[in-house]
């Protein structure tokens, strides 16, 4: 009878620390991926310009991404967006190069895969002359998936 309970004590404890190990690495990874959009203060016409997303986990920048794209559409004109895949920088750094050839208000939207996380911030930006369209296409706030 002492061994039976020795043992089912054994196998208990085996379970706890399977359960206790696992729990500190979802914490770890319970961290949410943040991509945060940097654009140039004045963008003008036909002007190669850089825009990059910083990507982050908790304090630590990310520099495995599986995946970053930058889509971008002229506002009002999002079925004819176009998707560019950025190069990693460093310090988790995505960039792109674009130049636009017609003035008015764009979106741009990342697509940031990294550590089993999909995280799609969007910013509007202007173009030349003119002013933001203050529309929310679709959200303006950080989407994520899992």
């Amino acid at each position: 009878m002492k061994r039976v309970a020795a043992g089912i004590l054994m196998v208990s404890a085996v379970f706890v620390l399977i359960a206790c190990s696992k729990g500190e690495n979802a914490a770890e990874g319970s961290l949410m991926v943040h991509a945060e959009i940097s654009l140039p203060e004045k963008i003008s016409l036909n002007t190669e310009e850089t825009l990059s997303v910083s990507v982050t986990q908790g304090d630590q920048a990310v520099e495995d991404a599986s995946e970053v794209q930058f889509e971008i559409w002229k506002a009002d004109s999002k079925e004819e967006s176009e998707m560019i895949r950025a190069e990693h920088t460093g310090d988790g750094i995505y960039e792109v190069q674009k130049s636009f050839s017609e003035e008015g208000s764009y979106f741009v939207q990342t697509h940031v895969t990294a550590r089993d996380l999909h995280v799609m911030p969007k910013k509007e930006f202007v173009v030349g002359k003119g002013a933001l369209t203050n529309k929310e296409e679709e959200s303006n706030e950080e989407q994520t998936h899992h």
